[in-house]
């Protein structure tokens, strides 16, 4: 939502909007987090983890990279240091818990990261950067999996690290959930059941 004046549309006006153009994602697939506009480009990731730099005025590709895994966040433009000059990067990371920074300019990897051991782990909010550190949320899909008898549920914790901007190094990593998890109990299949965990 954005009061009229921020949007410079009025309600009257909406019902007259026509579309300008239109992209298709390649194979079917889907977009996966909101779209980021920059500079005249519109940053966006998809479901088989291709993200796109699209011309905002014309949709037509400036240019696409193939991460590891599908890209849920939106993209986060924002300056890095390389070779003494400063450029754009986009950043964003994937549903396998590895953190990228593209540049923005021709989406050539300037670096990338795995942020995450655990089985589950996952990027799905977009990545803040400040004061030359890149600030990424780790979630999991392990809820889906605890339904599973099977699974040795629940061992993620949750985090929150700080990368450097510049080179991806890890600076720090904090978890949600303090206390490792240990086996509390098996369920009625036999499989060793964790906590805490979440």
């Amino acid at each position: 939502y954005q009061t009229a004046k921020a949007a410079g549309l009025t309600a009257g006006q909406v019902p007259g909007l026509k579309v300008k153009w239109a992209f298709g994602f390649p194979g079917g697939v889907s977009a996966y987090g909101q779209p980021t506009i920059v500079g005249g480009r519109v940053f966006v990731g998809s479901d088989n983890g291709y993200v796109y730099s699209l011309d905002a005025r014309t949709g037509c590709v400036y240019w696409s990279f193939q991460a590891k895994a599908a890209v849920r966040n939106a993209i986060t433009i924002a300056l890095i240091r390389k070779d003494g000059s400063t450029q754009h990067a986009a950043y964003f990371g994937d549903l396998k818990a590895n953190v990228y920074a593209v540049d923005a300019a021709n989406g050539s990897l300037l670096w990338t990261r795995r942020v995450e051991d655990h089985v589950a782990g996952r990027v799905t909010g977009a990545p803040a950067v400040q004061g030359g550190r890149v600030f990424v949320s780790i979630s999991a899909w392990e809820g889906f999996s605890g339904s599973n008898e099977d699974y040795p549920c629940c061992t993620f914790r949750g985090s929150v690290l700080a990368l450097d901007a510049n080179t991806g190094r890890q600076l720090w990593k904090r978890y949600m959930i303090p206390e490792e998890p240990k086996p509390v109990k098996k369920n009625s299949k036999g499989t060793q059941l964790w906590a805490p965990g979440g």
